[in-house]
């Protein structure tokens, strides 16, 4: 019984491990597209949102023991989060839909000739 668990979370630990290495090389390829690449854009913007999701999750630890304090980020924090993510599929979709208007990493938008 405990050799499958213990097999279960190696083969979680090797996939996690993988992907993660796929994401990493999938940045640094990108990285060296043209500025305005549709790719590089939204790969860009979601490097982003996954590094403040995740500093979100690191700031969660220590607020935890702060009365008050807590309650408040654990409300506020996940609607910031879908409103950010939200912001992301909106912004790629007009990456994707519109070849000639893109979206600048600030939110403006920028007219190409083509």
């Amino acid at each position: 019984m405990l050799s499958g668990i213990e097999q279960i979370f190696r083969d979680i630990l090797i996939f996690v491990a993988v992907m993660s290495a796929l994401f990493i090389a999938l940045i640094v390829i990108v990285s060296k597209l043209p500025e305005d690449n549709p790719l590089k854009l939204i790969l860009s913007a979601l490097s982003r949102r996954v590094g403040i999701t995740l500093g979100a999750g690191v700031v969660a630890i220590p607020v935890e023991p702060i009365p008050g304090l807590d309650a408040v980020y654990d409300v506020a924090v996940p609607i910031l989060l879908l409103w950010y993510w939200y912001t992301f599929a909106r912004d790629a979709y007009r990456i994707v839909s519109s070849p000639t208007r893109r979206p600048q990493i600030d939110g403006g938008l920028v007219e190409h000739d083509r």
